[in-house]
């Protein structure tokens, strides 16, 4: 006889569907998918061989990171958190305390999450770095993964004697005798040093991306869009993780094409396409126009305060626009780095200009946008993905932060406009472009309403009339991430995935500060449990 019933029946106190179901408080999966919605009473008449019921709990779709960097986020996350450093002095004695006694020259010491604010008005340079840890080979990345500092030795060790812009819209910085400074914009200028920093093994990679796909679904996440495959060993790491048990959250992989890459770069990236596994699958191209407002390498359409923004990563960009145009033509859907506002309108419009009926194409960040850019994203049929605590996390409310002072009053008056995008209609996507800010989605979700840190108390809101509703903001993990891309998801229906998220508060019946706080009870992926508290 043939079991009519589900496999597994989940009941909570609140299910939030973001579809027309309502009242439903139970649902039933069979084969990873859902087959039922009701009631707790009725859920008593279904015959599930298995019942979960998590009490009061709410129980919503499962929560989605929309831009992250899981394996080539090892490379920059490595060495000592310098995000809470606030002088030059501070990230010194860090990197001291860090490399410990047993430091000696030669030796490489590594830092990650430095602010640009450490330096004041003054430009970034890694010199200072000699006078505590003399002789060692010493790298630190900025905290937008734009930019780094490189100390003396370290600039030696990788046979940097020479400055100045490098293709892909890098800069080897210089001082005004033509000496490195050893401040290195955007990748085509770090990489120099990079080649050159000791590489971890296959092994310890594989570990730590394990271990952070862990600490994901322990904060909520069921997927992630992973933007880059940058490290050539990333699907390799995905099937090691596979051979060994799973992946803890869903993966949707994008490898990214960038200024500095050959025509052979798209023939892999299309190539690539439908690559997968059992949680893991290639669907996309990540591309990249221009690079940080901090860093001054994002494409403004007036100079920033520094002279600088004055040009995207492209020295001809119809080699973007050909690139996206291939994609386009192949029914590849793109996302697109575009930070600074003339960075963005120019994506807008290679977007508006693609022949109608293909798939979904996005614009990551969108920090800076202007009126009629915003008008022009409304028409062009784009979604947008933006990164809330890049806001909340790096700027001030006194504009005394290196992306304000770069742009000046008026144009910060249009910085990270959550609400006006939402607005326009566009489809709205929200994640934390791990390791650049944190990938919590609750702390995410709480910043985006309140525009402030909000796990820090009295921290000031940022523009607070761009922050979104509770709703938004959830559907932002949700349907919102499934949709800029094209795909199905993100909404609890009939035949859906069964990868779900519980948490122990209502994400739209509490407050930023308890959105924050709240515990996270379970997540489930394809309706195997991952997460049970």
């Amino acid at each position: 006889m043939t079991h009519a019933g589900p496999e597994l029946a989940i009941l909570a106190g609140t299910i939030h569907t973001l579809s027309d179901e309502r009242g439903i408080t139970a649902l039933g999966i069979t084969d990873g998918r859902v087959t039922h919605l009701g009631t707790r009473e009725e859920a008593a008449g279904w015959g599930a061989r298995r019942v979960v019921d998590h009490g009061a709990a709410t129980l919503v779709p499962g929560l989605v990171d929309a831009h992250i960097h899981p394996v080539h986020g090892q490379s920059v996350a490595r060495g000592v958190f310098l995000g809470d450093a606030a002088t030059p002095e501070e990230v010194g004695e860090a990197l001291a305390e860090h490399a410990g006694e047993a430091a000696s020259s030669g030796e490489w010491v590594l830092g990650w999450g430095l602010k640009q604010t450490v330096f004041g008005e003054r430009a970034p340079e890694g010199r200072f770095l000699e006078r505590f840890l003399p002789g060692c080979r010493v790298h630190v990345m900025f905290f937008d993964g734009h930019a780094s500092i490189a100390s003396p030795a370290a600039l030696a060790a990788a046979g940097v004697r020479e400055g100045g812009p490098v293709e892909g819209g890098g800069e080897i910085v210089v001082d005004a005798e033509g000496e490195p400074t050893g401040f290195l914009v955007e990748t085509t200028a770090m990489e120099r040093v990079l080649a050159v920093v000791p590489a971890m093994t296959f092994e310890e990679k594989t570990q730590a991306v394990l271990a952070t796909f862990e600490g994901m679904a322990a904060a909520g996440l069921t997927g992630g869009e992973v933007l880059d495959l940058e490290d050539p060993d990333s699907i390799g790491i995905l099937e090691a993780i596979e051979e060994r048990g799973e992946l803890p959250i869903r993966l949707r992989v994008a490898p990214w094409i960038l200024s500095k890459h050959g025509p052979e770069q798209l023939e892999r990236v299309l190539a690539l396409q439908g690559r997968e596994g059992r949680r893991f699958a290639v669907r996309g191209a990540k591309l990249m126009i221009d690079g940080t407002i901090d860093n001054g390498s994002a494409w403004l359409h007036r100079p920033d305060a520094y002279g600088e923004g004055t040009h995207g990563h492209y020295s001809e960009p119809e080699r973007y626009l050909s690139t996206l145009r291939a994609l386009h033509e192949a029914g590849v859907t793109t996302t697109t780095h575009a930070i600074g506002d003339r960075g963005i309108r120019f994506v807008i419009d290679a977007i508006a200009a693609l022949p109608a009926g293909g798939p979904r194409h996005r614009i990551e960040h969108l920090e800076e946008l202007d009126d009629e850019g915003l008008a022009a994203l409304r028409a062009s049929g784009a979604a947008a993905s933006m990164q809330p605590t890049h806001c909340t996390h790096f700027l001030e409310a006194d504009r005394s932060d290196a992306w304000s002072r770069r742009l000046g009053d008026e144009r910060v008056d249009f910085a990270f406009r959550l609400r006006d995008v939402h607005d326009t209609g566009v489809v709205l996507a929200l994640g934390s472009d791990w390791p650049i800010a944190p990938y919590d989605p609750r702390e995410i979700m709480a910043d985006a309403r309140s525009r402030r840190r909000t796990a820090v108390p009295g921290s000031e809101p940022i523009l607070p009339a761009q922050g979104l509703t509770a709703l938004e903001a959830l559907e932002g993990y949700t349907a919102g991430g499934h949709e800029s891309t094209g795909a199905a998801g993100g909404r609890i229906v009939l035949g859906a995935l069964a990868d779900l998220t519980v948490l122990d508060a209502d994400p739209l019946a509490v407050s930023p500060e308890e959105m924050a706080a709240a515990r996270v009870v379970a997540t489930y992926v394809g309706g195997e449990r991952v997460v049970l508290v």
